[in-house]
């Protein structure tokens, strides 16, 4: 069900111990054998998102939306970042391409994961890949796993807090977000746990939604604000500065409309400081 490969990139988000495994009830779940946390697996997708958890302003909001929005996301996406956003969504397969090459024949972080419209097109000359994705969303996970099981690569798909990766300290060689940075309330958190999970020397890399480049993106930010879809949205210049005092290093940025695309490294210094 759960290749060994994978159930050793793991760590339980209640205690973050490793020694996890899969139960020998009748229900398929994951046991972490250090605190007795039971995780389900559900069409062979594990639930790690944390029994209890704070709820924060818009959290809940913004899950709800895209569970409702799963159905229909494939079509407005590549619509809306045309019509709204401004930005062609060539730019968001090149990107993608780049991140998994980037990984090397290793594991890739993508976190959201969403419904995997984006890797499913570039992953057909890639059969070393191995890819791990994380989304609060269970229908956007549903999505995704049909479209990756598609290719043949060995994946893993996990509904989890992506401000708690249930992964372990330096378990992938690289990570991509694509559209997660603004949809984030605890942005410094989830950029940390990025870092977290990365080995040195790799790539983290994404896009984001930005203010102050189009008007019409911003007027239909304000709404998206104005209903709690999103946290407070910021310009491209404040996210730059945001993920550089995140400790990635070598950040390149570009703007295209309302989107920024951003990439940087988890340098092999900042693991020897955090370790010391």
């Amino acid at each position: 069900m759960i290749s060994r490969r994978f159930l050793e990139l793991l760590a339980c988000p209640t205690c973050g111990g490793h020694e996890l495994n899969i139960g020998a009830g009748k229900r398929p779940e994951l046991q972490c054998a250090s605190c007795d946390s039971h995780f389900p697996i559900v069409d062979g997708i594990i639930d790690m998102m944390p029994q209890q958890r704070s709820v924060q302003p818009g959290q809940y909001r913004t899950e709800t939306l895209f569970d409702l929005i799963a159905g229909v996301y494939d079509i407005v996406a590549p619509v809306m970042s045309v019509g709204i956003w401004h930005c062609s969504p060539l730019r968001y397969i090149d990107q993608e391409n780049r991140a998994v090459g980037r990984a090397n024949g290793g594991v890739l972080l993508k976190a959201p994961i969403a419904t995997g419209i984006v890797i499913d097109k570039v992953l057909a000359p890639y059969h070393d890949i191995a890819v791990v994705g994380v989304d609060s969303s269970w229908k956007m996970l549903h999505k995704a796993k049909a479209r990756l099981q598609d290719h043949g690569v060995p994946f893993l798909l996990i509904r989890a807090d992506l401000s708690r990766l249930p992964l372990r300290n330096g378990s992938v060689d690289g990570v991509q977000s694509v559209n997660g940075l603004h949809t984030f309330v605890e942005r410094q958190k989830a950029i940390a746990e990025w870092l977290r999970v990365a080995k040195p020397g790799s790539v983290i890399s994404g896009t984001a939604l930005i203010r102050g480049e189009e008007a019409t993106a911003d007027a239909a930010l304000d709404q998206f604000e104005q209903y709690g879809v999103y946290p407070m949205l910021r310009s491209g210049r404040f996210l730059v500065e945001e993920l550089n005092n995140t400790g990635i290093e070598a950040i390149h940025h570009e703007m295209y409309g309302a989107v920024m695309f951003y990439s940087g490294i988890k340098t092999a210094e900042k693991t020897k400081k955090k370790a010391g």
